[in-house]
């Protein structure tokens, strides 16, 4: 993926009407600033996805496909913001960060930023990082104990 993927990025970025041009092109060097050899690969999930840490998954039937630790998406009234990495109580660590996005959508792996502008890099660095130290040596399903 390497050069390819950056490079479909890129292209993904350089094909926005401004701002959302600016807004995803300074996200997009926010990710790589804090993992500056990440593999970037662009994904199609409901349009055009940038996503980067590429993970390989699996279901209880076996091998299902390829994902992302951390992505971003330019969508009709916002710029969505994807974070895979998980607490151990089963939320998705972009839950519990719900104060650090006032006034935005969360949902469970997924800010919905309407004002990009107003996230604070070093929060998106912090997600980008966290969420990759998950995945970065493969997905491993989480183990769920049954109650007694």
């Amino acid at each position: 993926m390497g050069e390819d993927g950056r490079a479909a990025a890129e292209a993904v970025i350089e094909g926005l009407d401004e701002p959302r041009r600016s807004q995803m092109r300074h996200l997009h060097e926010v990710i790589l600033d804090a993992l500056p050899d990440i593999d970037v690969a662009v994904y199609d999930y409901s349009g055009k996805l940038i996503g980067y840490g590429g993970y390989d998954y699996s279901t209880s039937k076996g091998p299902a496909g390829r994902w992302f630790s951390i992505g971003i998406a330019n969508r009709k009234g916002y710029v969505a913001l994807y974070v895979m990495a998980g607490m151990s109580d089963g939320q998705y660590l972009v839950e519990t960060m719900a104060d650090r996005f006032p006034g935005m959508k969360i949902g469970r792996s997924c800010v919905n930023l309407t004002k990009p502008e107003l996230v604070d890099d070093e929060t998106v660095r912090f997600l980008a990082r966290e969420s990759w130290a998950q995945f970065k040596d493969g997905f491993r399903r989480p183990v769920r104990v049954k109650a007694t």
